[in-house]
């Protein structure tokens, strides 16, 4: 039985772009937090001690921490949609996505795939601002943006999943 249907989902670089920060590794974003403190504390510390040179090395550190993530995402968004555009000769990609009692289904127009991806493989599910993201155990991520459903359509997924006992998380960016 036919849960909900999501139509006209498209992979293109704008939307791509707002899915990959999601997809970083924890560890990956917590060594970035730590090293951006580590030099915070470091410019403090030489703010105290007046180190004119230290101060500015630190600044400098501190700036390229805090672009590394966006700079990341831009370039992997960048080369997927090379390698989507070298496979299927185009730079968008419209899909569908099927729920169903049992598994979720991707449906690609381009290439007439059918991607199945069953509930209990799913590790998490994050809902921006604009997309909800399904994240598998394996790392596959697969998104609808929100402006193709309406909120019930959410809400009647939000407690679907919470029947099966998968993590919704709403996310502040």
């Amino acid at each position: 039985m036919e849960i909900l249907t999501v139509k006209n989902n498209k992979i293109d670089y704008l939307t791509l772009k707002k899915v990959v920060f999601y997809t970083f590794p924890t560890y990956y974003i917590l060594s970035l937090v730590a090293m951006f403190c580590g030099a915070l504390i470091a410019l403090f510390i030489n703010l105290y001690t007046g180190d004119i040179i230290g101060i500015a090395t630190f600044i400098i550190i501190l700036l390229m921490v805090a672009a590394t993530p966006l700079i990341q995402s831009r370039m992997i968004a960048k080369k997927s949609i090379n390698q989507l555009n070298d496979l299927h000769h185009t730079d968008v990609i419209f899909y569908d996505l099927v729920f169903d009692e049992s598994k979720l289904n991707s449906i690609e127009y381009s290439s007439k795939n059918e991607i199945p991806m069953k509930y209990k493989n799913i590790k998490k599910i994050l809902e921006t601002k604009d997309v909800v993201i399904f994240i598998s155990k394996a790392g596959y991520t697969i998104y609808f943006e929100k402006k193709n459903t309406s909120n019930e359509d959410i809400e009647r997924l939000h407690a679907f999943f919470d029947k099966q006992n998968i993590t919704w998380k709403k996310s502040i960016l």
